[in-house]
C-alpha cells in the first residue's frame, strides 16, 4: 500500500509541477492594449471552409466591420456539398476571393497552402468559416505585430455556450486548453494554439510550410507552430492578452460532435515532437489514467477510494487556480459553476479518448479520417 501512496503522490506532484508552470505564465501576463495608429501592413486572412452555410455569412459580417482597413479575404472551399459557396458568391458585405480545391486536392492544410500561394500580405491571419473575430480583431493583431517584433502570434479564442448544459462543460473544457497554451507561451515555451486565430509572417511560412505535419488529417495549427519553434528566437512567438484579439466559435452541439473533435486533436499527438507538448501530453494523461484505475480499483478495494480522492484533490487544485485566471481573462467566469462536475467526470472520458485516438477512427466534416 505504500509503494502505491508514492506512485499516487509522485504522479500528482508532477502533473502540479508543470500546470503550476503555466499558471506562472497567467501570473506574469500583462494585457495588451492596443494603440489606434496609421498602420499600413497588408494582411491576408485565409479560410478554409466545408459545409459552413450556417456559419460563412457570420463570419463576412464581421470581416466587414473590422476598423482595420488593409486586408484580403481568401476563401478556400474544401468540397461542400451545401450552399457554402453559394453563399459566398451572392455576399455583398465585403470583397472576397472564393477558390475550390481541385478534384484530387482535399483538407484543411492543402486549402490552407492554397490560400497563402494566392495571398499577398506581408502578415497571414488565419481563422475558420464558422468564427466570429472581434471588430478590433485585425487592428489588434497587427499592432501588436508591429510593436512586439514577432513572428508568430496565437491568438486568444473563446467557445460560446447556447443550446445546452453540455456546452458548458464543453466550453470549460476548452477554456483549459486555453489556459495552458497562453501560460506555455507567456513562459517562452509555446506548445499550443488554434488554428481558429492564429497569425505570422510569410517568412515563416515560406520556410516551414514543406513540412506541416501532412501525415494527419487535423494539426494544421498546431504542427505549424512546432515548426515555427525550431526556426524562430522564443521572442517571436507571442500569445496576444487582449480582448480585441479574441476570436469566438461554438461549442460542440452534442457528445458525440465532443467526442470526435476531441479525438480528431489527440489524434494528431503522434506526432508531436515538441518536448513541451510531450512533457505536458504525458502529465494530463498519466493522472488521468491512474484515477481512473484507483476509482476502478476501489470498487474491489474500498481502501483505494482515499487514493483518489488524494489525487483528484491534488489535479483539481492546480486546475482550479489556472482556470479561475483565465475566466477572468475570457469573461466567462460563470462556468466555473461545472467545474466540480467536470473534475469528477474528466478523468474519465479523458482515457476513453486518449485511448480511442489511438486505434479507432474519427468523423470530420463528413469525412472518415484516422
Amino acid at each position: 500500500m505504500t509503494f502505491i501512496w508514492i506512485i499516487v503522490i509522485t504522479i500528482s506532484l508532477f502533473y502540479s509541477l508543470v500546470i503550476g508552470y503555466f499558471y506562472l505564465g497567467w501570473l506574469k501576463h500583462k494585457d495588451y492594449k492596443y494603440q489606434k495608429t496609421d498602420l499600413t501592413s497588408f494582411v491576408s486572412i485565409i479560410i478554409a471552409a466545408r459545409n459552413e452555410e450556417k456559419n460563412i455569412l457570420n463570419l463576412l459580417k464581421a470581416l466587414s466591420i473590422q476598423t482595420y482597413k488593409h486586408f484580403e479575404v481568401i476563401i478556400i472551399d474544401d468540397h461542400s456539398t451545401d450552399k457554402t459557396t453559394e453563399i459566398i458568391n451572392k455576399n455583398n458585405l465585403i470583397k472576397c476571393r472564393l477558390v475550390s480545391l481541385g478534384e484530387n486536392e482535399f483538407g484543411k492544410k492543402v486549402a490552407i497552402a492554397n490560400a497563402i500561394q494566392l495571398s499577398k500580405g506581408e502578415l497571414i491571419l488565419a481563422t475558420d468559416a464558422d468564427c466570429i473575430p472581434d471588430k478590433n480583431w485585425i487592428e489588434s493583431m497587427v499592432s501588436f505585430y508591429n510593436s512586439e517584433h514577432v513572428e508568430f502570434i496565437i491568438g486568444p479564442v473563446k467557445q460560446i455556450a447556447v443550446k445546452n448544459i453540455f456546452q458548458q462543460f464543453f466550453s470549460l473544457d476548452f477554456l483549459s486548453l486555453q489556459a495552458v497554451g497562453a501560460g506555455a507561451a507567456e513562459m517562452k515555451t509555446p506548445f499550443m494554439c488554434n488554428g481558429a486565430n492564429i497569425a505570422f509572417t510569410r517568412k515563416v511560412w515560406e520556410n516551414i510550410s514543406s513540412e506541416n505535419g501532412n501525415k494527419y488529417a487535423s494539426g494544421d495549427d498546431i504542427f505549424l507552430l512546432h515548426n515555427a519553434i525550431k526556426l524562430l528566437p522564443k521572442d517571436k512567438i507571442k500569445f496576444i492578452f487582449s480582448e480585441n484579439a479574441i476570436v469566438l466559435t461554438n461549442s460542440p452541439l452534442g457528445i458525440k460532435s465532443f467526442f470526435n473533435q476531441r479525438v480528431r486533436w489527440a489524434s494528431k499527438a503522434k506526432g508531436y515532437k515538441n518536448s513541451t507538448s510531450l512533457i505536458t501530453s504525458f502529465a494530463v494523461i498519466l493522472l488521468n489514467l491512474l484515477l481512473f484505475i484507483l476509482l476502478i480499483s476501489s470498487v474491489f478495494i474500498h481502501h483505494i477510494i482515499f487514493l483518489f480522492f488524494f489525487g483528484l484533490i491534488i489535479k483539481s487544485i492546480f486546475d482550479f487556480v489556472i482556470l479561475f485566471s483565465a475566466s477572468d481573462f475570457y469573461k466567462q467566469k460563470k462556468l466555473l459553476w461545472y467545474f466540480i462536475s467536470l473534475q469528477l467526470v474528466y478523468f474519465i472520458y479523458t482515457t476513453a479518448i486518449s485511448v480511442y485516438s489511438l486505434i479507432g477512427n474519427y468523423s470530420w466534416k463528413e469525412r472518415n479520417c484516422k
